[in-house]
């Protein structure tokens, strides 16, 4: 029986050069595998792509008139964490409420889907960014363009809170972004009670 094993593993002998060999080869395609890991785009390995953002959820909605003004207040919770994407968003759902709802004046005020979700609340450090849109500027009193935003330039704590440089963007920009929105839709579908 011994004898007979020797037979079988000397008929299967691998010579020190072809196991260095195919040791080295092994390790270099476990390198390159864990590289490939490291180093590349998240959207180019399936199952690690990164959520593009943009979705939402409205968490306050409100029309009311000052004066002779039509307005529209809406607050809407994001997972947006880029200053940019939180006002593109911003934009989005103004442009959405302005074709829908037809008013003078549309404000969006943008917070973190981890902050807190009362009307209460909803002031101050929560919002990381407001737009305000105007379709027809001339018709109310409170801008004097049609976009204007502003924006904490932070990304925000582990609770929803922005702390933060506060910033605005300038009408051109704004226009920039404005441009780039292919698909104006507003949050996910939902529909809210007004309050």
């Amino acid at each position: 029986m011994v004898a007979a094993k020797r037979r079988l593993f000397h008929a299967f002998r691998i010579s020190r050069k072809l196991a260095l060999l195919s040791g080295s080869f092994l390790l270099l395609l476990g390198a390159s595998g864990t590289a490939a890991l490291i180093f590349a785009p998240a959207g180019m390995i399936p199952g690690f792509k990164d959520d593009t953002g943009g979705r939402c959820k409205t968490v306050y909605q409100s029309e009311f008139r000052r004066g002779k003004e039509r307005r529209v207040i809406a607050v809407i919770s994001t997972n947006d964490l880029e200053t940019i994407d939180r006002v593109r968003t911003g934009m989005r759902i103004a442009r959405h409420l302005a074709e829908t709802l037809n008013p003078d004046l549309v404000i969006v005020q943008v917070a973190d889907h981890r902050g807190p979700t009362t009307r209460t609340q909803l002031r101050g450090n929560a919002i990381g960014a407001e737009v305000a849109y105007a379709p027809n500027p001339s018709k109310t009193l409170a801008v004097s363009k049609p976009w204007e935003a502003r924006y904490v330039d932070a990304l925000p704590t582990s609770s929803g809170f922005y702390f933060g440089n506060r910033n605005e963007l300038r009408l051109t920009e704004l226009e920039t972004i404005n441009y780039d929105i292919e698909l104006v839709e507003g949050c996910d579908g939902d529909v809210i009670d007004e309050e």
